[in-house]
């Protein structure tokens, strides 16, 4: 097997010295937002709670959470009502990877709603005929969400194609559903 050097691709050191100082730079120059935004290669999901102001950037492993993160989520994706935590389905955000990774997004997530206690979800299906009495909230199975750099009927369009549960577009409260019940759409 040959050994590729800087002298056998015709670079050199200097040339590769200079490319690696205007890397650096570069990655010095870049607002910490700009760092949050962007998904790594390892799979990192970040997200915006509009009702709380929280943010926060899933780590995946793997494709998995670890066990602080699992623990970290269902906070974070608590009854924000009712302060009320339960553990979240991590399907779910196998399904936010691959809606990112098929839009080419670089956006956070902001979500508008993660689990719901029982409580919340009686309260809010007795003033709306949009919320189910048996929501998989209630299970920790669903997630309301948009994606701030993707037009959310995008987001509801790349969702559908990915057949993978339920999807819900809400158009005039700017939303989609996301959940890991049965395929289905509204």
């Amino acid at each position: 097997m040959k050994e590729i050097t800087a002298s056998s691709t015709g670079i050199s050191r200097r040339t590769f010295l200079r490319a690696l100082a205007g890397t650096a730079i570069g990655l010095a120059l870049m607002s910490p937002l700009d760092v949050f935004a962007r998904p790594t290669s390892s799979g990192n999901l970040s997200f915006y709670h509009t009702h709380t102001g929280e943010q926060f950037q899933l780590c995946l492993v793997n494709g998995q959470c670890t066990t602080p993160n699992r623990k970290a989520i269902s906070t974070f994706l608590r009854d924000f009502r009712t302060g009320d935590i339960h553990a979240i389905d991590i399907e779910l955000f196998a399904i936010l990877q691959k809606i990112q990774r098929m839009s080419g997004s670089n956006g956070v997530f902001e979500v508008i709603s993660g689990y719901r206690s029982p409580k919340t979800n009686a309260i809010l299906s007795s003033r709306s005929r949009g919320v189910a009495r048996r929501s998989y909230h209630m299970k920790g199975r669903a997630i309301d969400i948009r994606l701030s750099d993707l037009r959310t009927k995008d987001l509801r369009d790349i969702a559908l194609d990915l057949r993978t549960g339920g999807v819900g577009y809400y158009r005039k409260s700017d939303f989609v559903h996301l959940d890991t019940g049965p395929v289905r759409f509204w």
